[in-house]
């Protein structure tokens, strides 16, 4: 009997201990959620590799799930998209590498998404914050940027970063090198650009350039997504979710028609791929393609045809001799051959808002700088946290921007927070 109560203490004692190791590993109790292994990576092609941890780079693999710690950088070709727990993703492109700071959520359901910039070029589509402590940064070696939903690009190197922002407000935070120990904010708001110069004092916005080239497509359908030439997806899911992986690009929908706008796409074939009603639903859906370029426009109507699981039509774009654009209804074995979208629509959670759609490239009049004095003795910064108004010299890691909208090419710190 005395053997029998000694086993079944061993137990129950064995047992709790991989209980306490699976509560630690999962963050129950520490007032915070270990989400992090909730980041998924999507490749759209090319050279991407992936460190974890303290690890050395190695190839990426499609559907890789990251966590606070591990780095993305693409090669010459490389392109891919960082999708975080909460929804809002990254597009990754080419010659670019991510660090991921942060990436949590606190048990009074704020979320805090940080990652620093070392170079490249990335696009980001926030979702809303639903919590006014929520944040979402992006550091570069320049300054500090905060936003609140929003869809903005950050370009960054060593010696300057710029913001351009297509959706909301991004507030750049710039150190002020006139008055020490202060910072200026920069809003960008929606439709304007801000290119900040490394130790330069803080430069105003200005209206964003008008795209060489600028895609419409217009589907009748609700549930439609675009693949750009280079694999990017643009578009609405069937679950009225957003997927907007191209820079610069806008998604509307108009009672049960999709409009993607996308700038600057290169040569090649557009797809257009749209999800069945049912089984049985063969019905031809309208696609109009219109190119606009060097003041000229270009317009192609075409309808899908039955893929299998969706409806699917395509047109290729080409500059001609003359430097205006040509357009190409693809044949059936072509549009067999379409690219599907990559997404992890799993996690997005952004809806299409049914709202007519304003010219991104619209004038703007210029936001001066607006200076804020920082505190007299900030608080100590834990190393998994990113502060957004901190105004002391850049440390060796790259510096955040806090985003609202879309910002051009300037060195700030880059913080944004959801609405």
């Amino acid at each position: 009997m005395a053997g029998r109560r000694f086993r079944v203490l061993a137990a129950v004692i064995g047992l709790g201990f991989v209980l306490a190791l699976v509560i630690g590993v999962a963050g129950i109790g520490n007032g915070s959620k270990a989400l992090g292994a909730s980041n998924t990576l999507t490749l759209l092609g090319g050279d991407v590799s992936v460190r974890h941890g303290s690890g050395q780079f190695a190839a990426a693999t499609d559907g890789e799930l990251l966590k606070t710690g591990d780095a993305i950088k693409t090669g010459a070709d490389g392109r891919a998209v960082l999708t975080y727990f909460e929804g809002s993703s990254v597009t990754i492109e080419p010659l670019t590498q991510l660090v991921i700071d942060s990436a949590s959520a606190g048990s009074d359901g704020n979320t805090l998404i940080a990652m620093s910039q070392v170079f490249g070029r990335t696009w980001h589509v926030v979702t809303k914050l639903v919590t006014s402590g929520s944040k979402y940064e992006v550091r570069t070696p320049a300054s500090t940027a905060s936003v609140r939903g929003t869809e903005f690009e950050v370009n960054s190197d060593a010696a300057s970063t710029t913001v351009a922002t297509t959706e909301g407000t991004v507030v750049a935070q710039v150190s002020d090198p006139v008055r020490g120990g202060a910072t200026v904010e920069v809003p960008v708001t929606a439709g304007t650009v801000h290119t900040q110069l490394l130790g330069a004092p803080p430069a105003p916005t200005r209206p964003l350039p008008q795209p060489e080239r600028r895609v419409v497509v217009s589907v009748d359908a609700s549930n439609s997504l675009v693949v750009d030439p280079v694999g990017r997806a643009n578009g609405v899911t069937k679950d009225g979710k957003l997927v907007a992986q191209t820079p610069g690009a806008q998604v509307v929908r108009d009672g049960d028609r999709i409009v993607i706008t996308l700038p600057n796409l290169p040569d090649g074939k557009l797809a257009t791929h749209v999800g069945k009603r049912s089984g049985d639903d063969n019905e031809d859906v309208d696609v109009q393609t219109t190119v606009e370029e060097r003041g000229r426009s270009v317009e192609v109507t075409g309808k899908t045809k039955n893929t299998g699981e969706n409806k699917s039509a395509g047109v290729e774009i080409k500059r001609d001799a003359s430097g205006g654009t040509q357009e190409r209804v693809l044949g059936r074995d072509e549009t067999d051959a379409l690219p599907t979208p990559h997404a992890d629509t799993d996690k997005i959670q952004r809806t299409v808002e049914p709202a007519p759609a304003q010219p991104a490239q619209t004038t703007r009049p210029t936001t001066p700088p607006q200076r804020t004095e920082a505190p007299a003795s900030p608080p100590e910064r834990p190393a998994a946290t990113v502060e957004p108004r901190r105004s002391e010299q850049p440390s060796r890691s790259p510096g955040a921007l806090r985003f609202l909208p879309e910002l051009p090419k300037l060195p700030l710190r880059a913080v944004a927070a959801k609405t």
